[in-house]
């Protein structure tokens, strides 16, 4: 008898005796499900269910169809029609139906509920069915809600606390408002000990039950919450600090993390952490103590996260790899692989199109968060040889979304002598708190959630602080503060300095206004300026923008830390002053009016534009040059900065070598930013240029507004470009061409010609390469630029190469090398640089089938490479690996195959190659480990899908055209995996590869393979 198997629970699962069976959508589903669970149906109401609008003819017609389309997925027939009214399962058939198992025996079958009946589907026009579905979807929950509850009665007095707990959350998952389930969960933790549990779930509880029902939690919860807060504030009020009101009952979290860290500190098993909570918790205060208390410990580096940082990739990051170089640099620590190529390229110039000089060569599409993460992971392992490492990040709900994967990959990966300590305010994120909810899951993260106190614990810290306050007094503040802490401290010193009628007439704003009410003038004029930088504010730029002695300023800011409005810490050399409280910052520029907004803004701007230098520009600066100008109405300076941020943020900057191989320039574009939101912005920026440019025909900035505009659109047509918009991308770039040579700005016009020359490699243009080649090499002379030249140089002889010229390409290589070499200064990047042009030299042979000569070649670039640690070793490696095979030396093959891996290995998915994959799985099957150049070669195909670039297309074909051709040799059983991926002939293979292959550059593959399709196979490569 056949089994038919029908998972209906959550994602539907249809199996015919194992076999997976697609069910078709829309009405032909719905009636195989409703006739499933009815078994038996008659037609007319099947028609009517479905089909309520058709005539009755119509209706029918369609029944048939759907009937006709479900038999069709089944090799069995599964409905009959027993007559012709009534349609029915076939009872020859076994349906092993997981709802019908479940009804029968809810108890025993639980674990079969595993999500609503039918999850998903859903038919547009079929009112009936859709009640019925509704229907049959509460029947199974409420079932399994109440047999749930049945079991957790059943566990809890068993004492099956692991079944208890796992019943329990089951129930939550199901029913959230489920107080039965809440209940029991108390009652689990009090059955552990666990009061922090309690108090901690009681306040969500709490929290779920008001905001969404209404209602409070049961008696019995509360007397079970009140029970454990008894049990721990014993313990508690004795270490209350009398100057603190923030961190009364906070005793418990502190120690929480104090013992977490004592066993980070001891090298026991440890956790990072996350303080969350909403804001006036006391989460930065608990960090401070923290910190205090374990100061000399660890090794501290500590930033924070800005609203306005959202939207710019690595802001947090980007200010810790700056604290990491810094500390590095001052130990004089062993630095990691392309760690100086990080910092050049987090803290490049954007006002520029040009950057410092580079190691890694690839295209900087491929500069993604693994480079990054692997960087930092190499840093922090260098450090935490010398101490424990402490990494402090606050207001964690504004990182980006990248710097956010960054965190969880660290946080999942780093060793045991590095810990993260993150605070979080109540900001709806739901992609963080998805990625710290996933952390904490793992049990990776250990989270410290800061409560509202409630009224119980508000009148024990009144009580404490306030001598004889009545009930009346403690509802009164409780009912105001709503137990946030902050505004509870608040209305304590109010209290205290027997203001008590200000107390009855103030809302939150008039007590905060309370708290500025005493300060001087001059101490609200450095408040005013320090409400509206952006984030916190060096004590140096702060003596530029005050117009008041340097003394005076000192003196008032030491009152304003006395008096608990602003802190400062040293940052270095530097001392840096911020808010106690963000509530503080921004009531105080809350109460500023446009007018001195604008002014003070606009003073902090040009302080900030004062302290740029060649070596002082970094994106950091440049975000907050544009938030001041912008809020200064400043639409010329605001432009200009989002125009340098976009050029950071979409990765433009200096080719220094942007074509080692052409492969490199058709790999999928990977900007820090997504593409529609990468489109977005250029739009923005663009009529922000427009509407400045037409307001501003005659104005005395049109220089410096065209200026902008030209690197604007040099970002705009090199990143149209590399998304494959040439049409437009081109028609930008030409503008770019022709606006340089119009306003004299050579570096732009050249750039403007080398993407050109670029976009024609990637087309397969050579005419149109050798047009601007020519330009280029024009302006470089007159720039007497000889790096440039050089690169052209390289650049001409690629344009060769591709016609099959190679003699021509040779002489343009070695002209390459000459130049490089008459440099009065051989840099890293100037060996390089040679090394890539003897890498193509060495390409030349292999295609002349010179191999031995090809190999002095590729061995001269690799040793020009050799202590400088750069990616583009692996190609080097890789174009040896492959004329090693050619030659059938199969052990250096292997050899240097593996030396290209171990570099790609280091930078994880930053530098993938299908063709190395191709190669290895090649390596592995002349090896006989089959399966793992399987796996190999999986990878390869997946890859060259991603790349789409035909010369990997060819080369993977060309792997795959050898294995086929020994798989139709061979019989072994261990080949049959490999049989059954590789279902095409040999020829078909074959015929694919010198399709893909380049005709000159490839000649020696596309001679080899014709060898192999002529000759005896075994002779030739085993």
């Amino acid at each position: 008898m056949v089994d038919i198997n029908c998972n209906l629970f959550n994602s539907v699962v249809i199996k015919e005796d194992d076999n997976e069976v697609l069910i078709p959508g829309g009405k032909v589903g719905g009636v195989f499900y409703y006739i499933l669970m009815k078994k038996i149906v008659s037609r007319d109401e099947l028609a009517g269910i479905f089909w309520p609008s058709s005539n009755e003819e119509n209706a029918k017609l369609s029944l048939r169809n759907a009937i006709h389309k479900i038999r069709k997925s089944f090799k069995e027939d599964i409905i009959i029609s027993p007559n012709k009214s009534t349609l029915m399962l076939n009872e020859d058939i076994n349906f092993i139906i997981d709802a019908d198992i479940f009804d029968k025996d809810p108890f025993k079958n639980l674990d079969l509920y595993k999500g609503e009946f039918l999850k998903g589907f859903y038919i547009k026009d079929t009112i009936e069915f859709e009640y019925w579905l509704i229907e049959m979807r509460n029947y199974y929950k409420e079932r399994c809600i109440i047999t749930l509850q049945e079991r957790i009665k059943v566990d809890y007095q068993e004492r099956e606390l692991t079944q208890l707990e796992k019943d329990i959350n089951t129930l939550l998952r199901i029913d959230n408002f489920n107080d039965f389930a809440y209940l029991y969960l108390l009652k689990l933790y009090k059955l552990k000990g666990r009061n922090d549990k309690i108090i901690n779930e009681y306040y969500n509880i709490q929290r779920i039950l008001r905001d969404e029902l209404g209602i409070d939690p049961t008696e019995e919860m509360t007397a079970i919450y009140k029970e454990a807060v008894e049990s721990v504030g014993n313990k508690k009020v004795k270490n209350l600090k009398e100057d603190n009101t923030l961190f009364y009952n906070r005793e418990f979290e502190m120690d929480l993390i104090q013992k977490n860290l004592d066993k980070f500190y001891s090298g026991e098993t440890s956790k990072s952490i996350l303080v969350s909570g909403e804001v006036g918790m006391g989460k930065t205060l608990l960090k401070k103590n923290i910190l205090k208390q374990n100061k000399g410990k660890f090794k501290v580096f500590e930033v924070s996260c800005y609203s306005v940082e959202k939207e710019f990739s690595y802001s947090p990051w980007i200010k810790i790899i700056d604290l990491i170089n810094k500390e590095l640099s001052k130990e004089d620590s062993e630095k990691p692989i392309l760690w100086d190529d990080v910092i050049k390229k987090l803290f490049f110039d954007g006002s520029n199109k040009t950057q410092g000089v580079r190691k890694i060569l690839e295209n900087k599409e491929n500069y993604d968060s693994d480079l990054i993460y692997n960087s930092i992971i190499s840093a922090l392992k260098s450090l935490s040889k010398k101490g424990k490492v402490l990494i402090v990040i606050e207001d964690i709900q504004w990182a980006d979304t990248l710097s956010m994967k960054i965190l969880v990959n660290l946080i999942l990966h780093v060793n045991e002598d590095v810990r993260f300590f993150l605070t979080k305010t109540n900001e709806v994120s739901k992609n963080i708190d998805r990625h710290l909810t996933t952390l904490i899951d793992l049990n990776k993260l250990l989270e410290i959630k800061l409560n509202r106190f409630d009224k119980t614990t508000v009148g024990v810290i009144l009580r404490k602080e306030i001598n004889d306050i009545s009930e009346a007094d403690i509802d009164y503040i409780y009912e105001r503060s709503k137990g946030n802490a902050l505004f509870l401290k608040v209305y304590i010193d109010i209290f205290k300095n027997n203001k008590k009628e200000d107390l009855i007439t103030s809302k939150v704003s008039d007590i905060l206004q309370e708290t500025f009410s005493n300060l001087s003038d001059t101490e609200m004029k450095i408040l005013e300026v320090i409400s509206a930088f952006y984030g916190s504010i060096d004590i140096e730029l702060l003596l530029k923008i005050v117009d008041i002695k340097a003394f005076e300023i000192v003196d008032n800011l030491n009152n304003l830390v006395k008096k608990n409005i602003l802190e400062e810490n040293k940052s270095g050399k530097s001392v840096i002053i911020t808010f106690v409280h963000s509530v503080y910052k921004d009531f105080v520029y809350g109460e500023l009016n446009d007018l001195s907004k604008q002014i003070i803004h606009r003073e902090i701007a040009e302080a900030l534009e004062g302290e740029l230098s060649e070596d002082n520009k970094d994106i950091t600066k440049f975000i907050k040059l544009k938030y001041h100008y912008n809020r200064a109405n400043e639409e010329v300076k605001t432009v200009k900065y989002e125009v340098y941020i976009l050029n950071y943020y979409l990765n433009f900057n200096h080719e220094v070598f942007p074509n080692l191989d052409d492969y490199d320039l058709n790999r999928q574009v990977k900007n820090f930013i997504n593409n529609d939101r990468a489109m977005q912005w250029l739009d923005e920026i663009e009529c922000n240029i427009l509407k400045i440019k037409n307001s501003s025909k005659n104005s005395s900035n049109i220089n410096e507004i065209n200026s902008i505009e030209l690197l604007f659109l040099y970002c705009k047509g090199r990143y149209l470009i590399r998304c494959g918009n040439y049409s437009s991308g081109v028609k930008v770039m030409n503008r770019v061409i022709q606006m340089g040579n119009e306003l004299k700005d050579e570096r732009m016009e050249l750039s403007g010609h080398k993407q050109m020359a670029i976009y024609a490699i990637q087309i397969n243009e050579p005419e149109i390469m050798l047009k601007h080649i020519i330009e280029a090499i024009k302006v470089a002379r007159s720039l007497k630029d000889n790096v440039e030249i050089g690169v052209l140089y390289r650049l001409y002889g690629v344009y060769y190469m591709m016609k099959g010229n190679f003699k021509q390409a040779e002489l343009l290589f070695e002209k390459s090398v000459d130049t490089f070499n008459a440099l009065e200064f051989i840099s890293n990047y100037n060996s390089i640089s040679i090394a890539a042009d003897y890498n193509y030299i060495g390409e030349i042979r292999n295609a002349e089938g010179n191999y031995e000569k090809a190999m002095q070649y590729y061995g001269k670039a690799i040793n020009l490479c050799k202590g400088v640690e750069v990616t583009c070793q692996a190609l080097f490696y890789l174009n040896a690996g492959k004329t090693s095979y050619l030659m059938g030396n199969f052990a250096d093959m292997e050899k240097y195959l593996n030396l290209a891996k171990s570099i790609v290995k280091q930078f994880d998915s930053y530098w993938k190659n299908s063709i190395l994959d191709a190669f290895l799985a090649l390596c592995n099957f002349i090896k006989g480990n089959y399966q793992i150049a399987l796996e190999y070669l999986k990878d390869a195909i997946a890859e060259v899908k991603t790349i789409n670039n035909p010369r990997d297309i060819g080369s993977v074909y060309f792997v795959q055209t050898i294995i086929a051709l020994e798989l139709e040799e061979r019989a072994e059983k261990e080949l049959d995996d490999f049989k059954g991926f590789l279902k095409e002939s040999s020829e078909y293979y074959y015929y694919n590869a010198l399709r893909y292959l380049e005709e000159y550059r490839d000649r020696s593959e596309i001679e080899f393979l014709k060898s192999l399709i002529q000759n005896d196979f075994n002779e030739v490569i085993i």
